[in-house]
């Protein structure tokens, strides 16, 4: 305060001596005599309120000790109530007479009267209880000790009366008690027991918080002895601390000899200050005595507590004085302000000029930037110190390269800052009078984050998010422009569409995260190996284009598509993961393979599809052999999706015969097209074609079905069972309803589950293992048996082999039709036999064709053989008839 005034007196002085003020007194001076007034009312009002505050204290004090001492008068009366009714009962002969007890349920519901009661009983001479209830319906645990002080005072003293006893730990329930007790007589007056309640500490306890609601005051309830039966706050220590050695509490215990108060207001009159026997701290006191009874209540609260409190409010009245200080002061200086009625166009410009958000500037007729607003300033990053920035555009660092037409449209400038660096604005001029002299006011409105959100949405309209490349939209333009260009200048270009094999397991390893990782590496190394003048964009999913821009002619697309193959070759590093990675490439030239950029894009997705077809790794050229192909592959998918419907699908069946009899054991389940323009269709060509629309989950439902069938009729005919062989594939084996589909179809024909297998290839156990697992084990829950076709063909067979149930094993046709003249052949085919056989394995042989073939087979120890020897695949009707003798 004395630096705010000092501080003033300065300020005053030098408004003195500059002659502002019209009056011979200044305005400081009725100022800081109202500063002493607020100081010395906001003093006497904190007196006021310190000692309102204690008279409030104290009188809840009173209130709420009056009120804890009512409420455990209530509870220790009404226990004597239910002590005097059991003490009546005790001495009533008739009951004693007859041996009935206590009625039911009295002591349950004589406890239960007062939360505050744990139990009531009932306690012979040599203290057995005789009878007791708990609120909780148990018994109790043990008898009344002989030397506990209630027992002891009604046994020596017949006119004890009701008695409190000290605080003891109940040993049943382990709880701090004390007990309401009165001594029962025979009817000669000998000692026949005690009728007791007794009492919960910390039930009290909560029947004493539930009444201060909340208040932070402490509570200490204590005998005539000075025994603290409970304290609020509730603690084990204090609970039968003795506490008669505070005068304080001496005192209020002495008048408890002298026998109840004689109105409530005799009950706790007065409010002492006292040091706590329990904290030592100085505390607020009213005492108050329960009735007639020998209890004590103290009722207290800390007097830091009621200073802390007086704190606050003094805050409050500092804060109340303080704004009124600051009001008036305010107000003397706007009515200051008022008496010198200065105005001044330029606070009233810069106050303008200020709260606009635009940047504005004023300007000399030099070119001088006399006025700039903070916007301007921040905009313009103009120095603090410099200014008024004097001759700022005519300096080495120009900050505007030319003003815009006065009082015309806005118009879009490049503004350099006074760093020299240069931004868009959009600009506008306009004349005015300032000071008595011309100037100039320009508005400006920036252009740089507009243009920067617009490059980010023209970018993210015509890049790729993921690897940043040129997308489907960019490349499309630039095609067209290069093939525009071509046309006119007679030269070539080329299009070489490029995908990833088998793209998704790496999702399924690592995740979409890992995925778009591996496409940046992938969108690195082909903008690497592009030309200047070429365009490397990513098209889609996992499929790139890049578009040769003048190119000699079909050699030099080889080429680049040969370079993209070796681009391949080095693998992909991932976090700590080393990926091989290759992919198809289809290439399309123009004008030889279209004349418009779709066409060429179209024809080079043909390209890359056929050579994916013959095998991954590859460079496919489109032709006029890979657009009828593809013609075919579109009507192919087109019929297929209703050729079921149709009846154009059917099944033939291929018998599997044991090798040593020649008996017919199983058949396998093939599915048949007879297209109705083309005729029969290659079942490799139209299963590749329904794994992809995925039209295979229906027709593979439907064989399986059939194959039931078969094996139904085949038993009804022929009195012996025929397991059917049903292949299934990678798109089946992934739908989770597969084991519930072959469930249903065994249901369906009533056959037993032995009577089905199905055949897997390995294309099916390359996907997610765990996956696959879960999947056999469940159609072998069934118990359907398994069989591993083509075996001998994948990179991993011997892996699978102990990691899938597997029953039989299927040896592939390649190494079939090579025996016996090819040792090579020979020698794999034997190790074959013996690793299965080693392994219980059933072992069938396919494409046996000769009789020399099927010797050899049965010399190796094969067990069943399948091939046109012993006969080629036919309709359902024509197997029963061949192999069963009857016709259908």
């Amino acid at each position: 305060m004395r630096a705010f005034l000092a501080a003033a007196g300065r300020v005053a002085a030098r408004r003195l001596g500059a002659g502002v003020f019209q009056y011979r007194i200044s305005p400081l001076v009725p100022a800081c005599v109202l500063v002493i007034f607020v100081m010395l009312a906001a003093a006497a009002e904190a007196y006021v309120s310190y000692i309102d505050l204690r008279a409030e204290t104290e009188q809840e004090l009173i209130t709420f000790s009056r009120m804890v001492s009512h409420n455990l008068q209530r509870s220790v009366q009404e226990s004597d109530v239910m002590l005097r009714h059991a003490g009546a009962a005790f001495e009533d002969e008739l009951w004693l007479g007859y041996g009935g007890g206590m009625p039911p349920g009295f002591f349950r519901v004589l406890s239960a009267s007062s939360p505050e009661i744990a139990d009531v009983f009932l306690a012979g001479a040599d203290g057995t209880i005789i009878q007791a209830g708990r609120q909780d319906g148990r018994k109790l645990g043990h008898d009344v000790a002989a030397e506990s002080d209630f027992f002891r005072t009604h046994r020596d003293d017949p006119d004890a009366g009701l008695f409190i006893s000290d605080p003891f730990v109940d040993e049943a329930s382990g709880e701090r008690s004390f007990v309401v007790s009165r001594r029962l007589n025979y009817s000669d007056g000998r000692f026949a027991g005690i009728a007791a309640a007794r009492f919960s500490v910390s039930r009290l306890e909560g029947l004493i918080a539930s009444l201060l609601a909340g208040k932070s005051f402490a509570v200490l309830v204590c005998k005539a002895n000075g025994r603290v039966l409970t304290r609020h706050p509730y603690s084990e220590q204090v609970v039968g601390m003795d506490v008669s050695t505070s005068p304080e509490v001496f005192k209020a215990l002495s008048r408890l000899s002298s026998g109840p108060p004689r109105d409530a207001r005799d009950a706790g009159r007065s409010v002492v200050e006292a040091v706590s026997p329990v904290d030592h701290a100085v505390r607020l006191v009213s005492f108050a005595q329960v009735g007639g009874l020998p209890l004590l209540v103290g009722l207290s609260t800390r007097t830091d507590e009621l200073t802390a409190r007086w704190l606050y409010r003094l805050e409050w009245i500092a804060i109340s004085s303080l704004l009124i200080i600051a009001i008036v002061l305010l107000l003397l200086r706007t009515i200051q302000l008022q008496i010198r009625k200065i105005q001044s166009e330029k606070l009233r410009l810069e106050t303008i000029t200020d709260a606009v958000r635009n940047p504005w500037l004023i300007l000399d007729e030099d070119g001088a930037i006399v006025r700039a607003n903070p916007a301007a300033r921040r905009e313009l990053r103009l120095p603090e110190s410099d200014r008024p920035w004097r001759n700022a555009l005519a300096s080495g660092q120009p900050i505007l390269d030319r003003l815009p037409v006065i009082d015309g449209a806005p118009e879009r400038l490049q503004c350099r800052r006074y760093d020299g660096t240069e931004f868009p604005v959009e600009s506008s001029a306009a004349c005015l009078q300032w000071q008595g002299r011309a100037m100039i006011m320009l508005q400006l409105r920036s252009l740089e984050e507009r243009e920067r959100n617009q490059a980010a949405l023209m970018r993210r309209a015509y890049h790729d998010e993921v690897t940043g490349l040129p997308n489907r939209n960019l490349l499309v333009e630039r095609m067209s422009r290069g093939l525009e260009a071509a046309g006119r200048l007679g030269y070539s270009c080329g299009v070489l569409f490029i995908d990833l094999d088998h793209f998704k397991r790496v999702n399924d390893l690592l995740g979409h995260a890992g995925g778009d990782a591996l496409l940046r590496k992938i969108g690195e190394r082909l903008q690497g190996i592009a030309r200047h003048s070429d365009t490397a964009a990513r098209f889609g999913g996992d499929e790139f284009v890049i578009f040769l821009d003048r190119i000699d002619g079909r050699s030099e697309m080889v080429k680049c598509a040969q370079r993209v193959l070796e681009a391949f070759e080095p693998p992909v590093l991932l976090g700590d993961r080393h990926l091989m990675v290759s992919a198809t490439v289809g290439a399309a030239l123009y004008p030889a393979d279209g004349q418009a950029a779709e066409q060429l894009l179209k024809n080079a997705d043909a390209a890359m599809y056929e050579a994916k077809a013959g095998g991954r790794k590859r460079i496919g050229f489109y032709g006029r052999e890979t657009s009828e192909r593809l013609e075919r592959h579109l009507d192919l998918d087109m019929s297929l999706r209703g050729a079921l419907a149709r009846g154009e699908i059917w099944v033939a069946y291929q018998p599997i015969v044991d090798a040593q009899s020649g008996e017919v054991m199983k058949a396998e389940a093939l599915l048949r097209w007879t297209h109705p323009v083309l005729g029969p269709v290659r079942p490799d060509e139209f299963i590749a074609i329904a794994e992809e629309n995925g039209s295979i989950l229906e027709l593979g439902s439907w064989v399986l079905d059939e194959a039931c069938a078969l094996s139904r009729e085949f038993k009804a005919r022929s009195g012996r069972p025929l397991q059917v062989s049903v292949n299934v594939s990678a798109v089946q084996f992934k739908d989770s309803d597969l084991p519930r589909i072959v469930d249903r179809a065994l249901r369906r024909a009533a056959v037993p589950p032995g009577e089905l297998e199905l055949e897997m290839t390995e294309s099916v156990l390359v996907s997610s293992v765990e996956a696959v697992n879960m999947r056999i084990a469940a159609v072998k829950e069934l118990g359907v048996s398994l069989a591993l076709d083509d075996f001998g063909t994948g990179y991993s067979s011997l892996s699978y082999l102990t990691r899938f149930p597997f029953d039989t094993l299927k040896i592939d046709r390649a190494f079939v039709s090579r025996l016996p003249g090819n040792p090579q052949s020979f020698e794999l085919t034997r190790a074959i036999v013996a690793m299965a056989r080693s392994l219980d394995l059933k072992v069938v042989a396919e494409g046996v064709e000769n009789d020399l073939q099927a010797r050899t087979l049965r010399g190796m120890g094969c067990e069943c053989l399948q091939g046109y020897l012993f006969g080629r695949p036919v309709g359902g009707g024509d197997f029963l008839q061949a192999y069963c003798g009857t016709t259908s």
